[in-house]
């Protein structure tokens, strides 16, 4: 069965467990780093680590966004959409 893809709502997108996943992704990015020689460890360090994650965070939320408002407003002007192959079991 195919199937296209015609509207993503953003809502559904930043709503979901998708940001929560995002910001795991990018804090243990962040905590790659805490394995660094040059590491001066302390509470400012760690903050800097969780703010850096959540900053990383809200730039690709920030991307995603303008992705699918770019997707939306395409498909609103006729452009096909994604096509998915979906197979029953």
């Amino acid at each position: 069965m195919k199937v296209e893809i015609k509207k993503v709502h953003i809502s559904s997108v930043l709503f979901s467990v998708f940001p929560l996943a995002v910001f795991v992704v990018m804090l243990c990015g962040a905590f790659i780093e805490f394995f660094s020689p040059d590491a001066n460890f302390g509470i400012a360090y760690f903050m800097g680590l969780i703010m850096r994650a959540i900053q990383g965070t809200l730039l690709f939320l920030l991307g995603t966004v303008a992705f699918l408002f770019i997707y939306n407003a395409l498909q609103a002007l006729g452009i096909r959409g994604i096509h998915v192959e979906l197979e029953d079991k």
